[in-house]
């Protein structure tokens, strides 16, 4: 299961899924400002939680579903490369997200240490005790490892959260996309039709609240669209609309070009 791009989308759109997966106040993201920095262009961080206050940790989030002899060298090496950048951060953590134990590399002697200090906190999905009702970040999470014949049972559940007066128009949608995206990964034998139809997504996108975030969404992106000109204007047109929630498909007929160039464009300002 490919999931490097599609973590990286949840802690963006849904920070407080961090928090509440370390068992915090969901309130704490605020204080946080999410980003997935490359460090003297050898390392990628998967998450990196900045705080606003300087009291606050430093959390560096990094996601494995495959076995990596390597991966805690690679983390805490990224750990101390951005301490040494950024000598003014006073505290620091490290989370490391595992699909199963059985992806955690087998010799830790190197690391003992720092693995039983406070600052290294490992969650392995298969063994996490969701709540009975959890928020929609672990909700989605859930998804990962839930056997497949309750998974149509957890995506109903949370549509239908989804849809709820509670939920924000725009967090509602987000969360539908966000499910759809691991879906895909998941069950990768369907295209992304089969997948709708199969978890019964594609009524929710008919349903009003969905229509109504959805036609904001490509409004905003159109009034971005003629403020843009062209080279870079094009490219940052691009990120706006897919940071709006528009698909490729639909940002690339909004801008009369093809998905590759989007894609193109896309890549282009990461």
């Amino acid at each position: 299961m490919e999931t490097d791009s599609f973590f990286c989308q949840l802690l963006k759109q849904l920070p407080q899924t961090l928090f509440e997966l370390l068992g915090q106040p969901s309130e704490r993201a605020n204080d946080y400002r999410f980003d997935s920095v490359e460090i003297k262009k050898s390392f990628r961080i998967d998450g990196l939680f900045v705080p606003t206050k300087p009291e606050l940790p430093v959390y560096f989030v990094e996601v494995q579903f495959r076995r990596n002899a390597t991966f805690y060298a690679n983390l805490f090496a990224k750990v101390f490369l951005f301490l040494e950048a950024n000598p003014t951060m006073r505290d620091w953590a490290a989370v490391a997200i595992f699909e199963s134990r059985r992806f955690e590399p087998k010799h830790l002697e190197a690391y003992e240490d720092l693995l039983r200090s406070k600052r290294v906190t490992r969650v392995f999905l298969d063994e996490y005790q969701v709540p009975a009702d959890p928020p929609l970040g672990l909700g989605i999470l859930q998804l990962v490892t839930a056997p497949v014949e309750d998974v149509k049972r957890l995506v109903g559940i949370l549509a239908r959260k989804a849809e709820s007066a509670e939920v924000d128009i725009e967090l509602g949608k987000k969360v539908i996309e966000l499910t759809e995206e691991l879906l895909l990964r998941r069950f990768t034998e369907f295209d992304r039709e089969e997948v709708r139809k199969m978890f019964q997504l594609q009524d929710i996108r008919k349903s009003k609240v969905w229509q109504e975030a959805h036609q904001e969404g490509i409004a905003e992106g159109k009034e971005i669209g003629l403020e843009e000109g062209k080279s870079l204007e094009k490219r940052k047109t691009v990120r706006r609309c897919l940071a709006k929630g528009m698909s490729v498909k639909e940002t690339a007929d909004f801008m009369e070009i093809s998905v590759h160039e989007v894609r193109r464009l896309a890549k282009d300002v990461e």
